[in-house]
């Protein structure tokens, strides 16, 4: 009989106090051929010295850090991997900047944005995302409610603009944003109502509040004849699939009759230990293209264009040009033949046929 080989020992530093690195240290430490060194209200100084220990493969920071982005350019230059383990809002400069850095000097630098390894989100994109997607989106809305203390709006909007990005496959060409109770024109607020359009009429809301108490998160994506709901806070619907199909049978007030269908996924599980588990399978495999810093400085852009707009009482504003990530392909309306449904408009850019070929 056999035995499959051990992983490779891998030592982690989980750095950070309080409740939030206590279950990122027992989730790395659940992973076979991991261990885990606490340090715990050590200075940047004292982290770096942890870090220059020769047995030492990544580091996990728990937010907040001082300097944030100091402490990753500083783990990457030792020859570390880096896990953020908590929506933070850093410009998008910065995150093109260790995006670089992690290409550079072939490390991975790995933000968990709330979404990292959730089988539900990966199969509503794989459904709704690419040429021959079976559900075309048509309208995106995220919900959050945080807490005082656990998070910035700042840091809970970019992670939500990030999951609606991910969904719709683009960069929008307009942003457009309120802020009711802002403290200030520019500062932090309770609440934030960020709209975005797409190049080919695809739209996103993304609302994020900390007035209501409690968390909460909800993911709707509207298709047609169909809308996808994420509860991404409530493990007995993790997703919920609606499907309208108009069918031959008895009618109703003239109307065709309508069926209406769930079907949930089951559990999903904890989240921690899926993304704890990509992270060391990324570092064992020196992937360091598992970096995302420059998925999330897409939405980091998205967000600083939606703080331009509250200035402006809402007005829509187009992602600046120079940018790179304002160039980003945007998604595109398809035209699928055979029991699809048929967008006839001549202001949608690049439409395209799925399924035929036409005659040479």
């Amino acid at each position: 009989m056999t035995h499959a080989a051990k992983p490779p020992l891998t030592n982690i530093i989980v750095a950070g106090d309080g409740p939030d690195a206590d279950v990122w240290a027992r989730a790395l430490r659940g992973i076979e051929g991991v261990e885990i060194q606490r340090l715990t209200g050590a200075s940047e100084d004292e982290l770096l010295e942890g870090l220059s220990r020769d047995d030492i493969h990544a580091v996990a920071l728990v937010p907040p850090a001082l300097d944030l982005p100091g402490v990753i350019k500083r783990a990457v230059m030792t020859g570390r991997h880096v896990l953020v383990t908590g929506a933070v809002a850093l410009s998008s400069k910065q995150l093109l900047a260790l995006d670089d850095l992690a290409h550079r000097r072939q490390r991975v630098i790995l933000f968990d944005d709330g979404c990292l390894a959730d089988e539900r989100l990966a199969f509503v994109r794989k459904m709704t995302g690419g040429p021959h997607a079976l559900w075309r989106p048509r309208y995106i809305r995220s919900l959050r409610t945080g807490v005082h203390g656990r998070a910035t709006l700042d840091d809970l909007a970019v992670a939500d603009i990030g999951v609606a990005l991910s969904v719709a496959g683009g960069m929008p060409s307009l942003v457009s944003a309120l802020a009711p109770r802002a403290d200030d024109e520019s500062g932090s607020a309770d609440v934030a109502m960020v709209t975005m359009s797409f190049d080919g009429g695809l739209a996103a809301r993304v609302d994020v509040s900390f007035i209501e108490p409690g968390l909460r998160q909800e993911i709707v994506i509207a298709c047609d004849g169909r809308s996808v709901v994420l509860d991404a806070l409530d493990s007995r619907a993790p997703l919920r699939i609606e499907a309208s199909a108009r069918h031959r049978g008895p009618k109703r007030e003239g109307q065709w009759a309508e069926t209406v269908s769930e079907h949930p996924l089951g559990d999903t599980g904890d989240r921690l230990p899926r993304a704890a588990e990509m992270f060391v399978s990324a570092v064992r495999g020196g992937t360091f293209a598992a970096t995302n810093a420059r998925a999330l400085a897409s939405a980091a852009l998205v967000w600083e264009t939606a703080r331009a707009s509250m200035t402006r009482n809402g007005e829509a504003l187009p992602l600046a040009p120079a940018s790179p990530l304002a160039r980003a392909n945007r998604p595109t309306l398809q035209l699928i033949e055979g029991g699809g449904h048929r967008v006839e408009s001549a202001s949608v850019p690049e439409l395209t046929l799925v399924g035929r070929r036409e005659p040479a």
